[in-house]
């Protein structure tokens, strides 16, 4: 009698599932395809004057809201490039995912200086800054994925997804490098792999993440609170923008946002011209774009 053919790794897959990483992976392809291809503008750069520092509002600097928003439950941190727990808050760097120096390069040289205010401090989307060991961070530079990818290669798909979008979002453009070096890597990704890293942070609600399984701790005798930038710029609302009474009646939109004394929450407008979420004063700071359709 013939022994029973088994197939160990094999898996049945939802079909639900499989549909959502295809259009995952059709999205990351399109946007890819979309992104203009330009020799980089390599002079001019100076960091000082196109950054200046994080801003600050209500008390809170950029560096402060991105770390609150990726603590984990048990006040620690994932750093997704090298899957490493931190308990210290100085150990950590604020990434820009797209660096300044990258953007610049890219077409951020004919920015203006409000437009590279709210490149530096980008709170509106997830991906455009992310807490890492500072390690990683340093060892990247101003490095593109040619130059440079994270050491854990489990998160390189997302990054290169991450980074197609923020250079889509931005409206920067790739060098033939680059271009080539973001293809070969999506090449080998399924949907799936552009996917939320499920060692990450808390979705996008602003509830804490979990501790990833198997990730390296970085020893620290307790968690510390963010450290604070010096500087007390803050940049103020753009009422023709922010304004949620702005837009045409019947137009939806969502903004997703952090102030004083809220977590990261979003906003929606309804059909009927109601906002979700609490309302605001005219004198707070939102840092919230909204985008109406």
């Amino acid at each position: 009698m013939l022994p029973p053919v088994t197939f160990p790794e094999a898996s049945i897959r939802d079909p639900e599932t499989e549909a959502a990483d295809l259009e995952r992976r059709r999205s990351v392809i399109g946007l890819f395809e979309r992104l203009r291809v330009e020799a980089e503008h390599r002079s001019g750069y100076d960091r000082d004057a196109v950054f200046g520092g994080w801003l600050y509002s209500g008390g809170m600097s950029t560096r402060e809201r991105v770390l609150a928003a990726e603590r984990l439950a048990d006040g620690s941190w994932h750093s997704a490039y090298d899957n490493v727990v931190v308990a210290d808050a100085s150990k950590l760097d604020i990434d820009h995912l797209v660096p300044l120096a990258e953007a610049w390069e890219s077409g951020g040289f004919a920015w203006t200086a409000a437009t590279w205010r709210r490149f530096g401090n980008d709170l509106d989307d997830s991906r455009s800054l992310i807490a890492v060991t500072a390690s990683t961070n340093r060892s990247k530079g101003a490095g593109d994925p040619a130059d440079w990818l994270p050491p854990r290669t489990q998160y390189r798909c997302r990054y290169a997804a991450d980074w197609v979008a923020v250079k889509t979002r931005w409206e920067l453009s790739v060098d033939r490098r680059e271009q080539a070096a973001i293809e070969t890597l999506i090449d080998g990704c399924t949907g799936a792999d552009f996917a939320g890293d499920p060692a990450a942070a808390g979705p996008s609600d602003g509830l804490a993440g979990t501790p990833p399984t198997g990730a390296a701790p970085v020893d620290s005798p307790s968690a510390s609170r963010a450290q604070s930038d010096a500087g007390t710029e803050s940049e103020s609302e753009d009422p023709a923008t922010n304004d949620p009474n702005s837009a045409e009646p019947g137009s939806t939109a969502s903004c997703t946002h952090w102030h004083a004394g809220h977590p990261k929450h979003t906003h929606t407008r309804r059909a009927d011209g109601t906002v979700t979420g609490h309302s605001h004063p005219p004198s707070s700071q939102t840092k919230c774009g909204y985008l109406w359709q």
